[in-house]
């Protein structure tokens, strides 16, 4: 507590009643969580970050002995629910589980809803998961070579599918510049919409969560040419990483767990041992790895550094892209 205007014959006091402020901020971080928690998901019921969060609300609210309730708040690519959950109370009892798309935005909004990266405070990574690029079995490629001949010869006439401005699109726009090829973007609601629209060929490519596309690839409809990650995929094991293809910039899927920017480090302290504890435990690492994605805990402080890495590596995508933040 910096107050100049004080006067000195009051700073005892100022000392007292700071020590009581403090004292009470710890009592409150012991105490915490003294009511249920409230995880707010910002896509639809079903989502794959959806699917996350309900496993780790189980076992998180055993361990704190306190219900975590799952609530979906979709629309404007994750921002409703996250701009929900930066203006909720900054005492860790609204918490937000959200993806690459939040950092993405400082690419394309010159003042998002939530500012990037003081919004929202990091608490930890929970889990990656791979993307695989798929393809309806219609597209004449059967190899991410043959795509990208098959793209050069007909410039514009391979169209693909994301959800708008984030992520993925910068992907998109990572494989374009990197592959010289011109394709046509169309936006679509979400990943149920996307898939859809690959089976029916309106779109040629679509960046997918690994497990999305399984069950057509397995009949025959769709065709998986490449998947993220550091190696290769048990479940497309043919699939080439796109780090083997010389992209390795198209990364892994992570999904996190924020908590709204004026949270207190105590609280934040609280919550990164809970989530990380219940994170490792083979019981959650297991349900995750069940639908493909790896559990995975951090510090507050390796989340920022990812945060900050994604929107460096970006940067630098949308400037080669003519992308300009509107």
């Amino acid at each position: 507590m910096n107050q100049t205007f004080v006067k000195i014959r009051k700073t005892c006091g100022i000392f007292s009643f700071a020590t009581v402020l403090l004292a009470g901020g710890n009592v409150m971080a012991q105490g915490y969580p003294d009511r249920p928690v409230k995880l707010v998901v910002p896509y639809p019921a079903g989502s794959s970050t959806d699917a996350l969060a309900r496993i780790l609300s189980e076992a998180l609210g055993k361990r704190i002995r306190q219900a975590v309730v799952v609530e979906n708040r979709a629309g404007a690519g994750g921002m409703i629910g996250a701009k929900a959950v930066s203006d909720s109370p900054s005492d860790g009892n609204t918490l937000l589980m959200y993806t690459p798309a939040w950092p993405a935005q400082k690419i394309f909004v010159k003042n998002p809803a939530v500012p990037v990266p003081d919004g929202l405070k990091p608490v930890s990574l929970v889990a990656l998961g791979r993307l695989a690029l798929v393809a309806p079995q219609a597209l004449p490629a059967k190899t991410f070579a043959e795509l990208i001949s098959y793209a050069q010869a007909h410039p514009g006439k391979l169209n693909y599918s994301t959800t708008g401005p984030g992520d993925v699109l910068l992907d998109f726009e990572i494989l374009k510049s990197s592959a010289r090829v011109q394709m046509e973007h169309i936006q679509y609601k979400g990943a149920a919409n996307q898939l859809n629209a690959l089976l029916a060929n309106e779109v040629q490519l679509g960046l997918q969560p690994e497990y999305t596309p399984l069950p057509f690839v397995k009949d025959g409809k769709l065709k998986v040419l490449a998947v993220t990650g550091d190696k290769r995929s048990t479940v497309y094991p043919d699939a080439p990483t796109f780090k083997e293809l010389g992209l390795p910039k198209i990364r892994n899927n992570w999904m996190a767990i924020f908590a709204p920017g004026g949270t207190p480090p105590t609280t934040i302290k609280k919550l990164n041992a809970d989530l990380v504890a219940v994170i490792n435990t083979p019981e959650v690492s297991k349900r995750f790895s069940d639908i493909y994605f790896e559990a995975v805990g951090s510090t507050p402080e390796q989340l920022r550094q990812q945060i900050q890495m994604d929107i460096t590596d970006w940067a630098a995508v949308a400037k080669s892209a003519g992308i300009q933040p509107e």
